[in-house]
């Protein structure tokens, strides 16, 4: 499954379509801390960046019971378990 967006930013008219903007990336923002929303979720500071340029900074919002599913998710990337159907 192909993941496709458009990022708009303020003050442009017209964004070209995902697929004509070549080297899109989201990545943590190094100089923003991880923090709580006044509604008590978990922010993620990212930074998009298209051909290397950033073009905008946005968050990945997460409630705390998202954040726990994807602390699971990334820990089972990280340490993956052997599983027990290759053993048999």
């Amino acid at each position: 499954m192909a993941l496709r967006f458009c990022v708009m930013t303020k003050g442009h008219e017209h964004v070209p379509p995902a697929a004509a903007l070549p080297g899109l990336r989201v990545e943590r923002t190094a100089d923003r801390p991880v923090h709580l929303t006044q509604a008590g979720r978990i922010a993620v500071p990212l930074t998009v960046t298209c051909g290397g340029t950033a073009v905008e900074i946005a968050s990945l919002v997460l409630t705390a019971e998202q954040t726990e599913e994807f602390y699971r998710e990334l820990g089972g990337v990280l340490h993956p378990r052997p599983s027990t159907e290759a053993a048999s």
